[in-house]
């Protein structure tokens, strides 16, 4: 299956319109929908994986708010950072007050090559122009 783009029209004030590839979302695949197929490649059953994924996912949420990032060997990392308004002096400065949203970041697997980052998820696809 290939990454479907459709072409679509950039609406610029006082410039003329321009047009860009945007990738198209299908569905969301669900924790279980996941256990399902990785049940299918092999021996394991797919109660037991969506127990091992449920593990993985609350063990992630432990570690996260412990603030260690977590690396997945071959998928990325994950770590919280925090949205912040800033004050004039550091004393003044109150987390209930000026912290406005934790963030979870996720950082993908990638590797050098020929000076530019490349998102090992991102090698290969194929795409496919879709009409709208």
């Amino acid at each position: 299956m290939a990454l479907q783009i459709r072409v679509q029209k950039m609406k610029r004030k006082g410039q003329p319109d321009k047009w860009y590839g945007k990738a198209v979302k299908w569905q969301d695949v669900s924790l279980a929908t996941i256990a399902e197929k990785i049940s299918m490649d092999n021996s394991v059953t797919e109660s037991d994986v969506y127990a091992v994924l449920k593990a993985l996912v609350y063990e992630m949420k432990k570690q996260l708010q412990m603030g260690n990032t977590v690396k997945l060997d071959g998928f990325g990392s994950f770590h919280l950072t925090v949205e912040s308004e800033t004050v004039d002096n550091k004393e003044d400065y109150k987390l209930d007050e000026h912290v406005k949203r934790v963030v979870c970041k996720f950082t993908p697997t990638g590797h050098r090559k020929s000076g530019k980052l490349h998102y090992d998820f991102c090698e290969g696809v194929k795409l496919r122009k879709i009409k709208k």
